[in-house]
């Protein structure tokens, strides 16, 4: 994401902000003075004669200016619902921006670490030995940046995986296409001690937040269901009934709820 679309992004989201803060004045002015008004109709109703002309008079007053009160509250719900298309667009664009970032990542898991405080610089060059080996022509040119990430559970003894960033996503790509090799190569090739084991590791797409619970929801899906594969390619989730159906592409939570009803209406 560059800086000058972050810097849309954010004076979008200051803009739908006072947008919905002039809302929800309005609304609450809007509020307060039904309120009042209610709430001297209800005392007058309680007096005498005059107080009983007087509320006369007020509900009438309150049917005459009903109309209006029913005008500024459609300008006000026409307005929040303008912030809430503008809302979604702006989610779409954030997340279509974060998902093409990432679609130039792999997240690496299972390889061990260099040292307790490995920086980027040995993380990469670790990667572009690592990648080699597997069969893909990468240098270290090839490669923005490659660090380690902590579990959320400090706890683990694992190795800490690994996010590479690619400057291409060609060279990426090339990674992708090797990936099954990386179990068997060997650590001192890379620059390890001969003692690691590298069997573990696992080369994989690299999932924004919002499509790693959608995974996620997939997997249980899957159980759930009676799917036989579920699995990620190019950052695009995709499940499977069996090995020779065909392939249903997940994109959002309500896919799922589609695929269901599309299964039940084929078989009714």
């Amino acid at each position: 994401m560059s800086h000058q679309q972050v810097k849309s992004l954010r004076k979008n989201n200051e803009d739908l902000k006072r947008m919905l803060d002039s809302a929800r004045r309005d609304i609450k002015s809007l509020e307060e003075r039904v309120g009042a008004q209610e709430l001297v109709v209800r005392e007058e109703a309680n007096g005498g004669r005059e107080a009983q002309l007087e509320t006369e008079r007020s509900l009438e007053w309150l049917h005459n200016s009903e109309s209006s009160f029913q005008s500024e509250l459609h300008d006000i719900r026409k307005r929040l619902d303008d912030i809430e298309e503008n809302l979604g667009k702006l989610e779409i664009a954030v997340n279509e921006i974060q998902d093409y970032s990432y679609a130039f990542n792999i997240k690496i898991l299972g390889v061990p670490e260099l040292k307790a405080n490995e920086d980027a610089s040995e993380t990469s060059n670790l990667c572009v030995n690592l990648f080699n080996h597997m069969g893909a022509n990468i240098t270290i040119n090839d490669i923005d940046i490659a660090h380690r990430v902590p579990f959320r559970d400090s706890s683990r003894s694992d190795p800490k995986p690994i996010i590479c960033k690619f400057v291409r996503r060609l060279a990426r790509n090339n990674v992708m296409a090797a990936r099954r090799h990386a179990s068997s190569v060997v650590a001192r090739d890379v620059g390890l001690e001969e003692s690691h084991d590298m069997s573990k590791i696992l080369i994989l797409d690299h999932l924004t937040p919002r499509m790693q619970e959608l995974y996620g929801n997939a997997m249980s899906f899957k159980t759930r269901f009676g799917f036989q594969l579920c699995w990620v390619k190019n950052g695009t989730i995709f499940l499977r009934r069996s090995e020779d159906s065909r392939s249903l592409k997940v994109r959002c939570p309500d896919d799922l709820s589609r695929i269901i009803q599309d299964e039940q209406e084929a078989l009714s």
